[in-house]
């Protein structure tokens, strides 16, 4: 006798928090840099907390993020490519803050704004839109 497994149904990607993105923009006038806050309600948050002794006791701190498109379909309208953005909508690129959660902060001057929350940096981003559109998704990682 053989046993067949029948899968009824996929679940989509967990998600346990949401995300203050701190998108870079520099006034083409001014010349100011601010970052200007974009929440992202649904992503799933790995972090890692550490300290590096080859160095002293440098901060050896990261984190994993995973922002799933399904969950998040009516935010996507507003998102625009890093090589795009000019300060209109969000995005997600390299030197940008992320904090778990969401903060009352709307615009910093920079990382010192954020002293109170336990901030990361963006190192890299994947877009990840192939494959079924339950399993497509953004993947971040920062220190």
């Amino acid at each position: 006798m053989m046993n067949t497994l029948y899968i009824v149904g996929f679940d989509n990607m967990m998600t346990n928090t949401s995300v203050s993105i701190f998108n870079k923009n520099t006034d083409t006038n001014t010349k100011k840099t601010t970052y200007k806050k974009h929440v992202i309600e649904h992503a799933f948050w790995d972090d890692s907390l550490g300290i590096n002794l080859q160095m002293g006791y440098e901060n050896a701190d990261k984190v994993n993020i995973y922002v799933p498109f399904d969950k998040n379909e009516s935010d996507l309208t507003n998102y625009v490519e890093p090589n795009q953005y000019n300060g209109t909508g969000w995005t997600i690129q390299n030197g940008d803050f992320i904090i778990k959660g969401q903060v009352d902060e709307e615009v910093v001057d920079g990382i010192k704004d954020l002293k109170s929350y336990q901030v990361f940096v963006i190192t890299v981003c994947d877009k990840k839109d192939f494959g079924s559109y339950n399993m497509q998704h953004f993947e971040i990682r920062g220190h």
